[in-house]
């Protein structure tokens, strides 16, 4: 029996699949049932924010529309320095998954500060990467 490349390159793509076995979800391809796609951060996702005059800074994301059912929100959760721990969490809230952004008391950053913003979504049991972005406040 001989094969020509047609055939081959259908074998190999075939076998590729087969060794990847159930790994799909750990390279992103997933798009089962288990798996959740991080948030897109939107606002803040620079290295500086400049908070002069402000009362409040809104947080933005993009959101997932109607894909999933069962209990779904947003995992948000605002952290005083680079280090996403339960120390350095100083604020965190449930939101609905109809929400794209949040906003918090601007009273809460110090100037010249590093914080760090995360945001996870979570359907159920089954819970995103959490998609996260550090800045440093600024106020003239």
């Amino acid at each position: 029996m001989r094969i020509n490349g047609r055939k081959m390159f259908i074998l190999l793509l075939f076998f590729a699949l087969f060794m990847l076995g159930g790994r799909f979800h750990d390279i992103g391809l997933s798009g089962g049932f288990d798996y959740v796609p991080s948030p897109q951060l939107v606002r803040p996702t620079s290295d500086e924010v400049d908070m002069t005059g402000q009362t409040e800074f809104e947080f933005k994301w993009l959101r997932e529309i109607g894909r999933y059912h069962g209990k779904e929100y947003y995992d948000f959760r605002l952290y005083k320095g680079y280090p996403m721990l339960e120390s350095t969490l100083m604020f965190k809230r449930a939101l609905p998954v109809s929400a794209s952004s949040v906003k918090v008391d601007a009273k809460m950053f110090e100037e010249g500060q590093v914080y760090t913003w995360s945001l996870r979504h979570v359907c159920g049991a089954t819970k995103s990467d959490r998609s996260h972005v550090s800045f440093k406040v600024v106020k003239k």
